[in-house]
């Protein structure tokens, strides 16, 4: 697979293929921190239109190889509030190129921390970017009523 990722602002036109990136991600590289029916419940709890309004703010961006979105981030001054990558892009520096960039949108305006709800599987990750445990939530974002265990996180 080529390694080389372009990062560009999603578009209208990628909610479908973000929404996979989402579900793939949450079945396979979250499957072993989460029981099996927050999986199922978790994956088709975030409907694609529901990523329009980041589109529109332009705080949705991409990670394209070879026309395929492999990833995508929304980022806010003082929070990033997403960031997945698709199972057959883990580990190409993908998540990392996207944190970093997301790291740098969170920071402005104005500057300071940066919160995160990361995941029990992507915490490690988070910590290799500099943040540090908080303490341990449900996911507050979205409309489900399903607790996922979250670990929050900040940046200083």
């Amino acid at each position: 697979m080529n390694k080389n990722f372009q990062i560009r602002l999603g578009t209208p036109d990628d909610i479908y293929r973000i929404a996979d990136v989402y579900t793939d991600s949450v079945r396979e590289l979250c499957k072993d921190d989460y029981e099996p029916e927050i999986i199922a419940h978790w994956e088709i709890s975030t409907p694609a239109e529901s990523r329009l309004k980041a589109i529109e703010s332009g705080s949705l961006w991409v990670a394209e190889v070879d026309g395929e979105i492999g990833g995508y981030l929304v980022s806010v001054p003082g929070e990033l509030v997403a960031l997945f990558v698709g199972s057959s892009y883990a580990g190409l520096g993908m998540g990392r190129a996207l944190g970093q960039l997301g790291i740098e949108i969170a920071k402005n305006n104005p500057p300071g921390v940066v919160n995160v709800e990361s995941t029990i599987t992507a915490a490690p990750f988070y910590k290799k970017l500099g943040f540090k445990e908080t303490a341990c939530g449900y996911f507050s974002h979205g409309r489900s009523d399903l607790k996922i265990p979250v670990i929050n996180m900040v940046l200083l």
